[in-house]
C-alpha cells in the first residue's frame, strides 16, 4: 500500500513538472471576449464619440473591436446576432435602407442623445482616426447642425454604405422620413453645415498602403 502511494505521488510530481516545462510551449486558450461590450478607456481624449456599425452574421466584429473605434464602437443589427449590441428590427413593409435609417435616427435621439458626434460606417470601411478626431476638434461645441458626406452620397442620397458623420445638434433636429438628406431638410431646415468627406482618409472595400493590401469586403 505504501509503495503504491509513493508511486502515485511520484507520478503526480512528474506530471506537474512536465506541465510547467510545457507551459511556455502550449499556450492556454484565452477566454472568449464579450464582443458586444466595448469598454471606454480611461482618459480618452475624445470620449464624446459613438461609431455605429451595422453588422450581419458575416461581419468580423473582432476586427473592428481591435481597430481604434473599438473604444467607441456600437454594433446594430436587424435581428439578434453574436457581437450585436443593439437590435433594431425591421418592419415587413420596410426596405433594408429604410430600416437602417430609422434605426440610426432612433438610437441617435435616445441612446446617444448626449454624445457630441456620431459616426455611421458600413462593415467594409476603414477610416483614419486622426481625420475623425480633427473634425471633432474643429466643430466641437457647435450649435449649428453639421454632417459629413461623400460626393457620391450627396449626389445619390444613398447612405446605406460607406462612412458619414454628424453632430449632436443635427441628431436633435433630424426628422421625417426618406433619405438622410430628406430627413435633415425636413427637421433642420437650411441652417446646416455640410462638410465634404475627404476620401483620401476613408477606404471602402479595399485598403492599400506600402506593404498592406487588405480586402475589407471579403
Amino acid at each position: 500500500m505504501i509503495a503504491v502511494a509513493v508511486t502515485a505521488l511520484v507520478l503526480l510530481v512528474t506530471t506537474i513538472v512536465l506541465w510547467d516545462d510545457l507551459d511556455g510551449v502550449f499556450e492556454r486558450r484565452p477566454p472568449v471576449p464579450n464582443l458586444s461590450v466595448w469598454p471606454q478607456p480611461p482618459n480618452d481624449p475624445h470620449p464624446s464619440l459613438a461609431v455605429i456599425i451595422p453588422i450581419t452574421k458575416h461581419t468580423d466584429v473582432r476586427f473592428y473591436r481591435n481597430m481604434w473605434m473599438g473604444n467607441h464602437g456600437f454594433t446594430i443589427c436587424e435581428s439578434k446576432a453574436p457581437g450585436c449590441s443593439m437590435v433594431c428590427g425591421r418592419k415587413p413593409e420596410q426596405t433594408s435602407a429604410q430600416a437602417d435609417m430609422d434605426c440610426l435616427v432612433r438610437v441617435a435621439k435616445s441612446r446617444f442623445n448626449e454624445t457630441e458626434f456620431i459616426v455611421r460606417m458600413s462593415d467594409d470601411m476603414l477610416v483614419d482616426r486622426s481625420y475623425v478626431f480633427g473634425i471633432m476638434d474643429e466643430y466641437k461645441a457647435s450649435d449649428t447642425p453639421m454632417y459629413v458626406l461623400s460626393a457620391e452620397q450627396t449626389e445619390t442620397g444613398d447612405v446605406t454604405s460607406g462612412f458619414y458623420m454628424f453632430n449632436q445638434a443635427l441628431a436633435k433636429c433630424i426628422g421625417g422620413n426618406g433619405t438622410f438628406a430628406e430627413r435633415v431638410a425636413v427637421g433642420c431646415g437650411n441652417n446646416v453645415k455640410q462638410v465634404a468627406n475627404d476620401e483620401t482618409k476613408t477606404w471602402q472595400t479595399l485598403y492599400t498602403n506600402k506593404n498592406k493590401y487588405i480586402n475589407l469586403a471579403a
